[in-house]
């Protein structure tokens, strides 16, 4: 009778480590899409990094990032598909509270989305003059730009 037991534990484990490796195979993890509709924009901040944003042919994507220019950082845009997505604008907007030496203000990239397609969008903060040894932070995001009425 033991040996049964024993007999039924080798078989049974494998079978369930078997069915639920089964189930879980096919399951991908949920995208969380990146962004927020605001006065027509898609707008993606620093909380969207390595997230995916979509939208139609013609719509603008506003990128906005926090930055202090006057440390001699700034963002720049370190890999695009301009074929997918053309840089149309960018600006600062220093701190909204003055008098706070050295905080940082905001950069925004606009971008209009020119053909369906999808490609990596990435930005960096860094120091012109220091070259690549100078990159502080990165943020990246996949743009999946869709014909209108496709989402």
């Amino acid at each position: 009778m033991l040996t049964f037991r024993y007999a039924s534990l080798a078989i049974l484990i494998p079978t369930l480590f078997l069915i639920i490796g089964c189930a879980t195979q096919g399951e991908s993890p949920e995208i969380v899409p990146a962004g927020h509709r605001e006065n027509g924009l898609l707008v993606v901040t620093s909380d969207d990094n390595h997230r995916t944003a979509e939208l139609p042919v013609g719509e603008q994507l506003e990128v906005r990032l926090p930055e202090n220019p006057t440390t001699g950082f700034g963002w720049a845009i370190d890999e695009n598909d301009r074929r997918i997505l053309a840089l149309d604008n960018t600006a600062y907007a220093p701190p909204a509270v003055a008098g706070f030496i050295g905080a940082r203000g905001q950069r925004a990239f606009t971008f209009t989305a020119r053909q369906p397609g999808e490609g990596a969008l990435k930005l960096k903060y860094w120091r012109v003059l220091g070259g690549d040894d100078s990159i502080t932070e990165h943020f990246d995001i996949t743009v999946r730009v869709v014909t209108a009425g496709k989402r």
